[in-house]
């Protein structure tokens, strides 16, 4: 007996959700399909149901971490927040994930999956990039960035430090987490493409009065 496709997809949906909590905790590569269905207490008859080995899991894990991400900014884009706001709540977002990333993640699929690394570097290089895109000229209507710059350009360096944050390694040495680095990599960022402006509101929302909403 078939279950319906809707039934299908939401049992896939839940299970792919507990294999990403997975490779969040353990990494990818040292993970065997054996250790995932020993840890969901399936079997991997079932797990066989719905991928058809490791390389196609973690792609289809990939898919979907990219959908969540993508409602979860699009929730952030549809307050219609002022250009700064708008980008603090991203910030949030991207720092609780690299948070909970264990550092392997990136390089595992670099290395040993580079189909989901592929589907991973075309999300950032066009959703991640055309946000940010979009947020600068958002500030620029507002009169609180610069019209001198590039967009492409600063998109993509943006878009690129957060492969080089989920590297703990770098910088774990000196007692800093993720979501610092990249928090202070906002405040470098708005500095950078922001005119007096826009600097003045930065201060204002990261003053002593009113203090970093992020983890210190």
């Amino acid at each position: 007996m078939f279950l319906p496709l809707s039934a299908m997809e939401e049992k896939l949906t839940s299970l792919l959700e507990n294999v990403k909590s997975i490779f969040m905790r353990y990494g990818i590569k040292s993970v065997t399909m054996d250790d995932l269905c020993r840890e969901m207490g399936i079997s991997k008859k079932t797990l066989y149901q719905f991928v058809s080995d490791k390389n196609d899991l973690v792609k289809k894990a990939m898919s979907h971490e990219i959908c969540t991400d993508q409602l979860e900014m699009n929730s952030v884009l549809e307050k219609n927040l002022g250009a700064i706001d708008e980008l603090m709540e991203i910030t949030k977002l991207v720092g609780v994930k690299l948070k909970n990333m264990h550092p392997s993640i990136l390089y595992d699929m670099q290395k040993y999956y580079p189909e989901a690394w592929e589907i991973m570097s075309k999300h950032r290089n066009g959703y991640i990039v055309q946000t940010i895109k979009n947020n600068i000229l958002k500030g620029q209507k507002e009169g609180i960035y610069r019209f001198d710059l590039n967009e492409q350009i600063i998109a993509l360096l943006f878009a690129s430090k957060i492969e080089l944050f989920a590297d703990t390694n770098a910088y774990a040495h000196l007692g800093l987490t993720p979501s610092q680095m990249y928090a202070e990599n906002l405040i470098y960022h708005i500095r950078g493409i922001a005119n007096l402006e826009g600097i003045k509101l930065l201060e204002q929302k990261f003053s002593s009065s009113n203090p970093s909403p992020y983890e210190k």
